[in-house]
This record gives C-alpha cells, structure tokens and sequence, in this order.
C-alpha cells in the first residue's frame, strides 16, 4: 500500500517559520547572515519529505517556499558599485525582520506559561497530582521535541536506504500503519522505551519506514507513545503510555 493512502494531521504541526528558526538553531546560523541558498535547499527537501508522508501541508509552507525562492533569486542578481547601492536594502530583510519578531513572540509565549505555571503554586490548596505519570525520571534532562526534530531523525536514516522500485510496484508491497504499529508493539515487550535509530536499524525497504514512521506520527497523536530527547537535536527516544 502507497503512502499516498494516508492522510495524517498533527495537532503539534509548526508552522513554516518554526522550520526556518529550527534550521537556524540547530547550525548555529546568525539570524542577521543567514545563508539563503542553503536554507531554501534544505527548506524545499524538508517540505518534499512531508509531502512524500502525506502531511497535511498548510498553504503558508508553500507560500514560504515561494519567498525564499524569490530572495535566493534576488540575491544571485549582479551588483553594482555605486553610490546608490549603498541604500539598497538586503532582500534578506524583511524575512529576518519576522524571523526576529516571531522568535520573541516565541520566548514572550514561554516565559507567560512558566510564570502561569509558577502562579498555581501560590492557591492554598494545591490540586490532586496522584495521577500524574512519574515514570521518566526527575534527573533526566528532557529536551522538547517539535516534529522538526522527529523529521530530522526519520529523514537520517530514509537518507541511508537506496531508492525504491517504481510507484506502480510500491503499490503492490502490502504494508499499512496498523501491521507496522503492531510492529512497534513487538519492541515494547521487553522494555517500555526504544530510540528510534534501533527501531528503524531492521528495517531495509524505503515504504516500510515512510509506513513505520506514519505510524509513529499516529500513535503519538493518539497518545499511545511519548516522544523525547536527552539532548538538543539527538535521537529521538519511544516511550509507551501505560494504560
């Protein structure tokens, strides 16, 4: 079965800047240089990969890939020296003009839900957290995980598997999202956590892992697994929800 038979939305889908802002954190780019050509190419293979996953890409991607392309463009334009070059602006610009105010937008929305957060301390009678699951431990630095960083880690390993046979063959390789998250029920006998790198390293086909990580995505949207890292821009780590 093709990948084109599954339409997968995501509460937790980020928006194009949220995939520009990820690029530029985890290269340590300068937000004022950024590299236009190399952020457009990696822009254009990221939106490819989740076309390819038949994510539901809201039209602001494509039109983001419109501008940088537009701005690539620009900026291959020859120069010329003269005096009136000096007051023309940067194409690069007004996109790093919204890079920094949805960045601070960004902060601005976190440091609200933490003094939230620290407020709910201050009630006389704190809420009931019995049920609260403790399972990963306090000492264990989480990192929060954005679907760019699930991408990042499915797209490592898609990278190393050759290409697959043509369409009209893949769409005879029967496989679908519940056989596969039957599969990724099959690791969680033994222990109730698994990195994604070992739960890809078996398989060998290009169509099982679109399939297998379209299964991740659907199980993490039906809270049946929880996702994290240990560090900034690792592998991603499975964890099953206990009923």
């Amino acid at each position: 079965m093709s990948p084109e038979n599954y339409n997968i939305e995501l509460d937790v889908f980020e928006g194009p800047m949220d995939l520009l802002l990820y690029f530029i954190k985890r290269d340590e780019i300068n937000i004022y240089d950024i590299p236009i050509a190399r952020i457009t190419r990696e822009y254009l293979e990221y939106l490819d990969l989740m076309q390819t996953l038949n994510l539901r890409v809201a039209g602001e991607f494509i039109a983001m890939a419109s501008t940088l392309m537009q701005i690539k463009a620009r900026m291959l334009l020859p120069r010329f020296s003269s005096p009136e070059d000096e007051d023309v602006e940067d194409p690069r610009s007004e996109l790093v003009r919204k890079l920094v105010e949805y960045q601070q937008f960004k902060e601005l929305g976190e440091e609200l839900r933490q003094l939230e957060g620290q407020s709910i301390g201050h009630f006389p009678r704190r809420p009931d957290l019995s049920h609260i699951d403790t399972s990963v431990e306090a000492e264990e630095v989480l990192q929060k995980v954005t679907l760019f960083d699930i991408l990042a880690a499915f797209k490592k390993v898609l990278d190393r598997l050759p290409e697959g046979p043509a369409e009209h063959q893949v769409n005879k390789l029967e496989v679908s999202i519940k056989e596969q998250t039957a599969y990724i029920y099959s690791h969680f006998i033994k222990k109730s956590k698994i990195r994604f790198s070992e739960l890809a390293g078996g398989i060998q086909k290009r169509i099982v892992l679109i399939v297998t990580f379209l299964a991740i995505l659907e199980m993490i949207r039906t809270q049946q697994i929880r996702v994290y890292q240990e560090g900034i821009f690792d592998d991603f780590i499975l964890e099953k929800v206990e009923s």
